[in-house]
């Protein structure tokens, strides 16, 4: 191996690329297989699904010289530029969270708990980039998140081993990892049944490994009320890890301190 193909490989996958007219990019990240064509002056993708059990640990991003050979879409674009960016954004919607084993945080407790959600994929070409299509690496199925049908909000499903050491959290390209941490001053335990995780509210951070980060999130629960104290941190999670911004949130978050009813973010979905 030189050190050239040697350097390329420890790029992050979302690294910009060139695709010459005729040549083509397979991607496999997570549970998605990408395949992509620079044709002449339009661009082809072809996606499909991959089995969970069958998911590799890295993302692998394969150049080649010639179209695919399948494809479902053509998007036309004037000009040779092979320029290509795939970007990694967070959900459209909140991501409902049920952790796969039953979780409770006893009075006067706190914990960070470290809780990863698929991303999706954003495809940009030419120069000037222009969108070709966003993607979801994992369809995840939609959910009812609220205290009735008439209060709440439509989110997506999701699971999590709700991990608390850093050190536990997999390697996993595809999807991006939320410091959430939670502090019960209530006189009662917490059960954190379902979490509501506002991920359209939050930045989406990558590290040199390759790993993804999105800004930490606080939930405060008080004694007097039901009521949880929401604050997103400005500023990127993990002071430890030199992280890069890869995309802004989707949705302003507003001011940095919110307060929602409790049973919004815990609670019957």
């Amino acid at each position: 191996m030189t050190a050239a193909s040697s350097k390329r490989q420890a790029e992050p996958w979302w690294t910009p690329r060139r695709v010459p007219v005729g040549h083509g990019l397979d991607v496999t990240l997570g549970t998605l297989r990408l395949r992509l064509g620079h044709g002449p002056d339009e661009w082809r993708i072809h996606a499909e699904p991959i089995a969970e059990e069958a998911v590799a640990k890295n993302a692998r991003i394969r150049a080649r010289r010639s179209l695919p050979a399948e494809f479902e879409e053509r998007h036309v674009l004037n000009g040779t530029s092979g320029h290509l960016t795939l970007t990694p954004l967070l959900a459209d919607r909140n991501v409902v969270i049920r952790p796969r084993q039953p979780v409770f945080l006893l009075s006067g407790q706190a914990v960070t708990l470290y809780l990863s959600t698929p991303i999706w994929l954003r495809i940009d070409v030419g120069e000037p980039a222009t969108l070709l299509r966003e993607i979801p690496v994992t369809r995840l199925s939609d959910t009812w998140f609220g205290p009735s049908t008439r209060e709440g909000e439509i989110c997506y499903a999701g699971r999590t081993h709700a991990r608390h050491h850093p050190d536990e959290i997999p390697h996993r390209p595809h999807r991006a990892i939320t410091p959430l941490h939670i502090h019960n001053k209530a006189a009662t335990p917490l059960p954190l049944e379902k979490i509501s995780l506002p991920v359209p509210m939050l930045a989406l951070y990558g590290s040199e490994d390759g790993m993804l980060w999105t800004q930490r999130v606080t939930l405060t629960r008080e004694d007097q009320s039901d009521l949880a104290a929401v604050r997103i941190d400005p500023n990127p999670p993990e002071p430890n890890r030199k992280l890069s911004l890869l995309s802004k949130p989707r949705q302003n978050p507003g001011r940095s301190g919110l307060v929602r009813a409790f049973s919004l973010l815990f609670g019957s979905a």
